[in-house]
């Protein structure tokens, strides 16, 4: 059964709440919702409400950045075709079609390939190699993908084919025999940008080589590329990818935000328009919920080579037919992933070895391998323990909590694995389907010596305590302006103590509607999927909320959106 979770409120010091509601004019809460997050003076404040392109950290501080920029010059000197090679989800997706943009606008020949996940598998081939060998390619870049591709980077460069890697995920030991290997992982390297995606890292190599090229004069006779423009894709790809908003990502979203909503890429446009989103309310949750799942949809079920032409797409007219598409398979792909989710909790619940486990391991050889990362990660939300779901072929996907580092788990018991690669919240898999039992065993082991039952307990952390009659529009504004809000930088939460809520309503898909009555004003609050917790909606509550403004046929009003809530006895 699904634990209840343990309520947490954001530690802050007095002084610097004080302080920053001084220097900065900030309400007191607002001031209090910066201090929980780590901010403890004006410089860092500033730079967190104000975030500009002049605070990115210099690419060139990446290992193997220069490496990487000198072989690309010279495949632009020679006029080789360079070939891309892309992972099949959306950082994959979207670090092809930026490099590829990048690239063609430089005057390159360019030629992409993206594995099939059913038929090809994860990660650079032989196969692919040969694909694009035959396109023509001289040089190789993978993206997303290749630092643990030992044998096929050693293939490429036998069939006189050198090859640079671009990825995020865990550094092995050795690297691969590339030219050069971008990774902020790599031990020596001195940008740390352990938060960045794979997008975020080519769009740092193409900062370098632009202003490489700029250097040597080579704009003089060409237009120079707007990488500005191209920061939708950076965005889509690290709030795909669930990357902390910090840093330099909150200056790559809140930039890519501001790119979509100038209406600048069809494709982007396409998406938007058949997810049903409002071009007017873009933010870091429209690409997460709306955009990010259905370009995930091509590579799950399908082929994700589609996604990549739809972004690259020159008009809305040849955009709209694949975004349709797209949409099509996104609601193929969460009737899927609803029939894993409903067959995993019911094995879930009804056992009592998985009850007691501290790490789920779940396995159907019907389930289909392009789902079986969502489950898991809906599996995590439901019971707050790391979950692993396997399904066919033995191909399976697993996510994490934060006190468990899954990748390293996996280190620890490898020797049960074909394979496996990822980074510590998320990884993929590949088990003999005959073996997955002792696998199980052996993680289970492994967690129980790693884990304690207080880290299994799903924390949810907010910011303060709030009466009703302090929620008003002009500290919703105050606060949207810490936007945007994604992993590393949550949602601004608030707890509610002893509420009533009248007009109560069961809606569709699970939801609960509720009024709560503050003086002359009605606020209405709402409960997305929570009918399930069985509370009495009737008697007093506890709730955490998000305070927002709900537009409706030209209406703003104040809207509580509820995130947990417990009985007030």
């Amino acid at each position: 059964m699904t634990k209840t979770a343990l309520w947490v409120k954001r530690s802050t010091d007095a002084e610097i709440v004080n302080s920053l509601t001084q220097v900065l004019s900030l309400s007191r809460i607002a001031a209090t919702v910066l201090a929980a997050r780590g901010i403890s003076n004006e410089k860092d404040a500033r730079r967190f409400l104000d975030p500009t392109m002049s605070q990115l950290a210099d690419p060139s501080l990446f290992a193997g950045i220069d490496k990487a920029v000198a072989r690309l010059e010279i495949a632009l000197k020679r006029g080789e075709t360079i070939g891309i090679f892309g992972d099949y989800d959306v950082d994959g997706v979207t670090s092809t079609t930026l490099l590829w943009e990048f690239l063609e606008q430089l005057g390159a020949k360019v030629v992409a390939v993206i594995p099939n996940r059913l038929s090809d598998g994860y990660g650079l081939s032989q196969k692919g190699v040969n694909r694009l060998k035959e396109a023509g390619a001289a040089l190789i870049v993978t993206v997303d993908c290749g630092i643990t591709a030992h044998e096929e980077v050693n293939y490429a460069v036998d069939q006189a084919i050198e090859v640079i890697v671009i990825d995020h995920h865990t550094v092995p030991v050795l690297l691969p025999q590339a030219v050069a290997v971008v990774n902020p992982h790599r031990a020596d390297c001195e940008r740390k940008g352990h938060h960045l995606c794979a997008v975020a890292v080519t769009f740092n190599v193409c900062i370098a080589l632009r202003r490489s090229l700029r250097d040597g004069n080579y704009f003089s006779d060409r237009v120079e590329p707007n990488l500005a423009n191209m920061l939708d894709l950076v965005a889509l790809g690290t709030v795909a990818d669930i990357m902390p908003l910090i840093e330099d990502n909150r200056i790559y979203v809140k930039y890519g935000l501001d790119v979509i909503a100038r209406g600048m890429r069809p494709g982007m446009q396409a998406l938007l328009d058949v997810s049903g989103a409002k071009r007017s309310q873009i933010s870091a949750g429209t690409l997460g919920f709306h955009v990010g799942p259905r370009v995930n949809a091509a590579g799950r079920l399908e082929d994700a080579m589609p996604a990549v032409h739809l972004l690259r797409s020159r008009t809305y007219e040849e955009a709209l037919p694949i975004a349709q598409t797209l949409d099509d398979l996104n609601q193929e792909r969460q009737q899927l992933q609803r029939d894993v989710v409903e067959e995993a909790v019911a094995e879930i619940d009804g056992s009592s070895e998985h009850q007691d486990a501290f790490v789920l391991v779940l396995y159907r050889p019907h389930w289909h391998p392009g789902v079986v990362g969502i489950a898991a990660s809906k599996l995590v939300e439901k019971y707050g323990k790391p979950a692993i779901v396997i399904g066919s072929k033995g191909k399976g996907s697993g996510r994490s909590i934060p006190a468990f580092h899954l990748h390293d788990a996996l280190c620890q018991v490898k020797s049960s694995l074909i394979g496996f690669g990822g980074h510590a919240h998320a990884v993929g898999v590949h088990v003999d389907e005959s073996l997955v039992d002792a696998f199980r065993v052996r993680l289970c082991a492994h967690a129980r010596e790693v884990l304690t039952e207080e880290q299994l307990c799903q924390h949810i952390l907010y910011d303060e305590v709030l009466s009703p009659a302090e929620i008003n529009k002009e500290l919703i504004a105050e606060l949207s302006s810490f936007a945007p809000f994604g992993r590393g930088n949550a949602e601004c939460l608030f707890r509610m103590n002893n509420v009533k809520l009248s007009n109560i309503r069961e809606l569709k898909s699970a939801h609960i509607s509720g009024q709560l009555n503050v003086g002359a004003q009605k606020i209405r609050a709402i409960g997305f999927g929570l009918v399930e917790r069985k509370i009495d909606w009737t008697q007093a509550v506890d709730i955490l909320v998000v305070p927002e403004i709900n537009e409706f046929n030209g209406n703003s009003s104040i809207q509580l959106r509820i995130k947990d809530v417990k009985s007030s006895s």
